[in-house]
C-alpha cells in the first residue's frame, strides 16, 4: 500500500513539474524578458554611452521611420577606421568592412508580425527609448527587459504614466527650437555653424501626459 501511495505521489510530482516547464516555456516565450541572444559582434552599449554615442547615433532610422534600423558596418567604422582597430572585439567588424558582407544580428525586441508599432510617433511624442527597451545605455550585453505581451502595450496606452520615462540627452531625442534656423547659417564658417546648432538643439519634454488611443486598429492593420 505504501509502494502504491509512493509512486502516484512521485508520479504526481513528475506530472506537477513537467505542467511547470511547459508554463514556464510558453509564458517565456510569451513576454521574452530576459532574452538575451549571443551576437555575432560583441557591442557595449554601457561602454559606448559612456562616450556620449546617443543611441539615435546608430539608430537613426527610428527617428523618421516606424522601425528602427541596426547599425551597418559603416556605421561603426565612422569611428573605427582609426580606433581600437587592434581590437579582438572588432574582429568580425573588420572582416565585414573589408569583405562587403554585411554584420547580422539576432532581433531581441521582436514582435510579431501581426503588430505595427511606430518608432518616430512615439519619439515624436516624447517618449524615450528606456520606456520600451529598457535602460540599454546600462547594459554591456544587451537584453530584451520589458514584457511585450498586448496586455502591456494596452495598459502603457491606459496608464502612461505608470511607464513612460521622459527623453534623456543620451538617447538623442532633439528638435530644433527656431524654424528659421538655416537661414541664420553661415556654412563657409563651421565654429559658427557648429555653435547655431548647439545653441537651438532642444530637449524635446513631453506633452502632458494623457491615455492613448487602444482601438485595434492602431496597433494591428
Amino acid at each position: 500500500m505504501k509502494k502504491f501511495i509512493s509512486k502516484k505521489l512521485i508520479l504526481a510530482a513528475v506530472f506537477f513539474f513537467l505542467l511547470l516547464d511547459v508554463f514556464l516555456i510558453i509564458n517565456y516565450q510569451r513576454n521574452g524578458i530576459g532574452y538575451q541572444p549571443i551576437q555575432n559582434v560583441s557591442f557595449s552599449h554601457k561602454l559606448h554611452s559612456k562616450k556620449k554615442k546617443t543611441c539615435l547615433f546608430c539608430h537613426h532610422q527610428a527617428e523618421t521611420h516606424c522601425y528602427a534600423n541596426l547599425p551597418t558596418t559603416k556605421t561603426c567604422m565612422i569611428c573605427h577606421i582609426a580606433l581600437k582597430t587592434e581590437s579582438s572585439l572588432l574582429k568580425n567588424v573588420l572582416y565585414s568592412y573589408d569583405s562587403l558582407i554585411s554584420l547580422r544580428y539576432i532581433k531581441i525586441n521582436d514582435l510579431p508580425d501581426y503588430v505595427r508599432f511606430n518608432h518616430s510617433l512615439h519619439i515624436r511624442s516624447g517618449i524615450d527609448c528606456a520606456t520600451c527597451h529598457g535602460f540599454v545605455d546600462e547594459m554591456d550585453s544587451t537584453y530584451q527587459a520589458k514584457n511585450f505581451t498586448m496586455g502591456w502595450c494596452v495598459d502603457c496606452h491606459n496608464k502612461p504614466e505608470k511607464y513612460l520615462i521622459k527623453p534623456r540627452e543620451i538617447s538623442g531625442i532633439f528638435y530644433f527650437n527656431d524654424t528659421t534656423l538655416f537661414e541664420k547659417i553661415n556654412f563657409s564658417d563651421p565654429m559658427k555653424f557648429v555653435k547655431i546648432i548647439s545653441t537651438n538643439l532642444t530637449l524635446i519634454l513631453p506633452q502632458k501626459i494623457k491615455p492613448a488611443s487602444t482601438n485595434c486598429s492602431i496597433c494591428h492593420e
